[in-house]
């Protein structure tokens, strides 16, 4: 019997470009945003027992368009090459939510009318 062989370690290292994609990152800003307002107008909405202006329901369908954009912008961040896929994930999940959580405001103030 010979003597054993030693295996040697690869001495070269493959560095990776993965980042974080600008657009996902805004997705998830955008989402963050929109539940802080979501949540202070249905707050603001719920001490003054449902009598609040026109302006903050206004306020309310601007933050569930940009919701949309902010989940729009976390789809379109999945398509790009070596990012982190996580944060796209988390922006697309979390403006869902939002998204989700306006229609049924919507469409339990209808049923209540």
């Amino acid at each position: 019997m010979g003597k054993p062989v030693r295996i040697h370690k690869k001495k070269s290292f493959m560095f990776t470009t993965r980042h974080y994609s600008f657009m996902s990152i805004a997705g998830i800003l955008i989402g963050i945003i929109c539940a802080i307002i979501g949540v202070t107008l249905v707050i603001y909405s719920y001490k003054n027992a449902g009598n609040v202006g026109i302006n903050y329901g206004s306020i309310g369908m601007f933050s569930l368009i940009l919701s949309i954009i902010g989940a729009i912008f976390g789809t379109v961040s999945l398509g790009e090459r070596d990012i982190y896929r996580s944060a796209a994930i988390g922006a697309i999940a979390l403006n869902g939510f939002i998204i989700l959580a306006w229609l049924i405001l919507i469409v339990l103030a209808i049923l209540a009318a």
